[in-house]
C-alpha cells in the first residue's frame, strides 16, 4: 500500500500532520461501571484525554462489548452556555439480539454512570463520562414494518456537563469476557 504523500502547501495546520480521518466511530460500543474499576479515571494534564492507566479494572471486571448496526454509530456536542462545559452524546443503533439489548438497556437506563468507550477509527477510544457527573442513558425500540425497514433499539448516552467536547484513551481495554 502506498504511503500518502505529505508535501502540500501551508494550509491552516496542514503541516502538523497528514493523518486521514475518517468520520463516524466503529462498530463496537463498550461499557463500564466506574465501581468496577481500581481508582476513578483521571484526565491528561492539560488535553483533552484520560490518563492511559484511567481504566484499570478490579480482578475479575471489565467492560462488556455491544455490537451495534454499522455506521450508526455518532458522536455529537454542543457547549453549554458560558463557561459550563459541553453536552456529549453518543447515539447508536443496535440491530441485532435485540431480546437481550431490551434487559441491558432498561439495567443501563434506570442505574444511570456507566462509562462508554467508543472504538476510535484512528486507534483508541473516545470515551463518553466524567468522573463528576457521569452519564445517563436512554432508548426507543422500532420493529419497522417492511423487511426493508430500519429497526433495532436507538440508544443516546449523554454525558452533561462534560469538561471537553470530545474526550479520547490510547489504553488497553480489559473485557469482562476476558477477565474471568
Amino acid at each position: 500500500m502506498a504511503e500518502l504523500a505529505c508535501d502540500l502547501m501551508d494550509i491552516g495546520q496542514a503541516a502538523s500532520g497528514c493523518e486521514e480521518q475518517f468520520a463516524g466511530i466503529g462498530n463496537q460500543i463498550y461499557v463500564a461501571y466506574p465501581e468496577d474499576l481500581s481508582a476513578a479515571p483521571e484526565y491528561e494534564q492539560g488535553k483533552a484525554m484520560f490518563t492511559e492507566a484511567s481504566f484499570a479494572f478490579k480482578a475479575s471486571k471489565g467492560a462488556w462489548k455491544f455490537r451495534i448496526k454499522k455506521q450508526s454509530g455518532q458522536i455529537t456536542s454542543t457547549g453549554n452556555e458560558g463557561a459550563k462545559g459541553y453536552n456529549v452524546q453518543l447515539m447508536f443503533t443496535i440491530d441485532k439480539d435485540v431480546e437481550n439489548a431490551a434487559q441491558v438497556l432498561r439495567i443501563l437506563k434506570n442505574r444511570g454512570d456507566a462509562i462508554f468507550f467508543a472504538e476510535n477509527p484512528s486507534g483508541g477510544y473516545y470515551v463518553i463520562y466524567d468522573p463528576t457527573f457521569g452519564t445517563e442513558v436512554n432508548n426507543n425500540y422500532d420493529s419497522g414494518t417492511t423487511p426493508d425497514s430500519d429497526s433495532g433499539h436507538a440508544v443516546t448516552v449523554t454525558s452533561n456537563p462534560n469538561r471537553y467536547s470530545l474526550v479520547t484513551w490510547n489504553g488497553s481495554l480489559t473485557l469482562k469476557s476476558a477477565a474471568q
